[in-house]
């Protein structure tokens, strides 16, 4: 049961770890993909325009720069330069192009957004790239965004006829694209929650299909040990149950014979003793038996109600207080009566028991779910000494904590609980003594 327990969880660590590496990893590498693209896609955005601005930047030297720009801008160089401005940005599909002085003051700017002499205030956060430019190097700028949309811009410097910086070529493109990928990775993100929950799900799959297949194994486990019990009872019984009734009736007979003369102990011990074996062998085959149940629906209230007034006219002589609590007074349950009666009978007789005089015994229904299904729980509580240590086993065969019994009692009670579909467990109570409790599906 141990090696059984173990193997089963780390069959569902191995599982679950399998899962959660493929799931990260699919995620992860998705995320690193999208990032290298948009920095990949940056880089080249940059390089190309700093291309375009160095090639403008020489274009302008070359047909503006002579007349006079040095010094002071004619009327006819601002023409010129504005027609190879907007040649630019025409073939080189640009949003704006501007030429400025060291101070950043507008030359000439297309389209004409800002007057001659205008700071670009909207380009001061990029004043280290345009110092960069003013060193002889062309620079570009990062992304930066404006009114939701992702620009980017490069530098070049603007030299005169001596070769003095005296001004820069400014190019700025639109890089909208980048708003997809943005789109793309706030879906990622988004996603990685959604695949967070895929996780949950398929970890709670896996934990609930391995522990199927575990009960499964545990159960096709007793079926075989039932099996080869079952063929052993059938010969057991027929050889055990035969002496036992020769030696009944001698008993009897022995004790007509010599009873009325003297009264022997003895005599009344032997058949006594020869139940007790026989109710052992009836316990035996009836566990080893496994037949199948007649379950339909009754009233399990009824069934209830039967066996609690049973067990406690039984029990008569002894100080125990019997209580019966119920939220309902009937309740169809698919269910077989007597199969039914007979686990409340074993598990209110060992509560009994367990107590060894005074104490009470409360057996309550009520309502509950598992795994969304509506179900019927039955508890059997009781204010003994509480569960052994070893609690785990008193499910199995032959287990028992008395000096008399079978052991078979908790055995068939679970196996029957098992043929309706639910599940007997045990625990102790807060405040001492024992719970038992039964589950029936609606």
């Amino acid at each position: 049961m141990n090696r059984l327990f173990r193997n089963k969880w780390a069959v569902i660590v191995v599982l679950i770890g399998a899962v959660f590496f493929v799931l990260s990893a699919n995620y992860f590498a998705s995320w690193f993909f999208l990032r290298e693209m948009e920095g990949t896609l940056d880089r080249e955005l940059g390089r190309r325009l700093e291309a375009v601005a160095l090639l403008t930047a020489r274009i302008v030297e070359s047909d503006v720069v002579a007349t006079g720009f040095s010094r002071e801008i004619g009327e006819i160089s601002l023409p010129i330069m504005r027609d190879i401005l907007t040649l630019q940005k025409q073939e080189n599909q640009l949003q704006s192009v501007f030429v400025t002085d060291s101070h950043f003051r507008t030359i000439s700017a297309v389209p004409e957004i800002y007057q001659s002499g205008q700071l670009l205030t909207h380009l001061i956060s990029d004043s280290l790239q345009m110092r960069v430019a003013l060193n002889g190097v062309a620079a570009s700028s990062p992304l930066y965004a404006i009114s939701g949309h992702y620009f980017k811009s490069a530098y070049a410097p603007l030299r005169n006829s001596f070769g003095a910086i005296i001004g820069l070529v400014i190019v700025e493109a639109s890089a909208d694209y980048f708003t997809l990928l943005q789109r793309f990775e706030r879906g990622l993100f988004y996603g990685g929650f959604v695949v967070a929950l895929v996780f949950a799900l398929l970890a709670g799959f896996i934990y609930w299909s391995v522990s199927r297949f575990a009960q499964f194994q545990q159960t096709m486990q007793r079926h075989e040990r039932l099996a080869a019990m079952g063929q052993m009872a059938a010969t057991v019984a027929h050889e055990i149950r035969n002496p036992l009734g020769i030696i009944k009736n001698t008993a009897e007979i022995l004790r007509r014979k010599y009873g009325a003369e003297q009264d022997d102990e003895l005599l009344q011990f032997i058949p006594a003793e020869v139940d007790r074996l026989n109710r052992l062998v009836s316990d035996f085959l009836e566990f080893a038996r496994d037949r199948e149940l007649d379950i339909a629906p009754h009233d399990l209230i009824a069934t209830i109600q039967r066996a609690f007034d049973d067990i406690r006219h039984e029990q008569s002589t002894r100080e125990v207080d019997f209580s019966f609590k119920k939220e309902f007074d009937s309740l169809q349950v698919p269910h077989n009566p007597d199969a039914i009666r007979q686990v409340l009978f074993n598990l209110i007789l060992n509560a009994v028991q367990a107590m060894e005089g005074a104490g009470r015994v409360t057996v309550m229904v009520s309502l509950g779910t598992s795994w969304g299904r509506r179900q019927v729980v039955v508890s059997v509580i009781d204010t003994g000494p509480g569960l052994p240590a070893d609690a785990g086993t008193i499910f199995e065969p032959f287990f028992t904590t008395k000096t008399s019994g079978s052991g078979l009692g908790l055995a068939v009670s679970n196996q029957i609980v098992e043929k309706h579909g639910g599940k007997l467990t045990a625990e102790n109570g807060a405040q001492g003594g024992s719970i038992f409790q039964f589950t029936l599906p609606l």
